[in-house]
């Protein structure tokens, strides 16, 4: 009788445990907390000596990757928040325009320009100018995720079913990070991988764009690569693919970041 109870309450443990899995891959709205640590890694690898230390000195952050989860805690608090992570398409339109596709402002690509703009203005408060900062980290990863710039009729892939390994998971979890192999390691070692395999030229190529462009980007990766996956399980071909981009949206999005920050602290001046 014992042994039968105990077998019904692990059973019970695991079902539980199961729908806790399907809720959790049903309910992503942004790039895994492991992408964004990644890209802040990367640009952290990517700053001017002069702006880490008046990140450090002006703002008390010592490491951006230590910031890059902040605005998805602030959201799970904030509803009116959440829309400021993506931006969805109308489906068929292959770039972002604001008036059609952000007419509010809400959306990531404005949320990203408002607080360059806060965190550029040495006149605003420190404590606003710090926060802004912490959203520029979170969105310029965000931007660079494909499905971040979906289509609107899908919720930019959530409302999508596939399987992979197994599991019915939604297609937005997928390239929130759901497909990256991340081999339980460091998140450190694969932040440094990944930017030691960009050439000077590359990154000085990706630099040579702005934010619609980044946003343009992602959503060409989104209805060339993304979208399409077939029928049921999705092919290794599909998988490996993909990998491939997200590596590559991540290494961009922390060289851009860098970047991004260099020139705003530079300003300053």
């Amino acid at each position: 009788m014992f042994a039968e109870c105990k077998k019904a309450l692990w059973a019970r443990r695991i079902g539980l445990a199961f729908v806790l899995l399907v809720f959790n891959f049903a309910d992503a709205h942004g790039w895994g907390s492991q992408g964004h640590i990644v890209v802040g890694y990367v640009a952290e690898f990517n700053l001017d000596v002069a702006t880490k230390k008046n990140i450090k000195k002006e703002f008390n952050i010592n490491h951006l990757a230590d910031v890059a989860t902040w605005a998805d805690m602030v959201r799970k608090k904030k509803e009116e928040e959440k829309p400021w992570h993506y931006t969805n398409i109308r489906e068929g339109e292959w770039t972002y325009e604001a008036a059609r596709d952000c007419p509010d402002g809400n959306c990531v690509v404005a949320k990203l320009k408002e607080f360059s703009g806060v965190l550029a203005n040495i006149e605003n408060p420190q404590e606003k100018r710090k926060d802004a900062l912490k959203y520029i980290v979170h969105f310029v990863a965000d931007v660079h995720q494909p499905l971040h710039l979906g289509n609107q009729k899908d919720r930019g892939g959530n409302n999508i079913r596939t399987y992979y390994l197994g599991n019915n998971v939604n297609l937005h979890y997928l390239w929130d990070g759901g497909l990256i192999h991340w081999k339980n390691k460091s998140l450190l070692k694969y932040a440094t991988r990944l930017n030691s395999r960009v050439t000077d030229s590359e990154k000085l190529e990706w630099l040579n764009s702005n934010i619609d462009e980044w946003a343009n980007e992602s959503r060409s990766y989104a209805l060339k690569f993304a979208y399409p996956i077939g029928e049921r399980e999705l092919t290794k071909e599909y998988v490996s693919r993909s990998r491939e981009i997200l590596d590559q949206r991540m290494v961009q999005a922390g060289v851009r970041l860098a970047d991004l920050l260099n020139k705003i602290f530079h300003s300053e001046k």
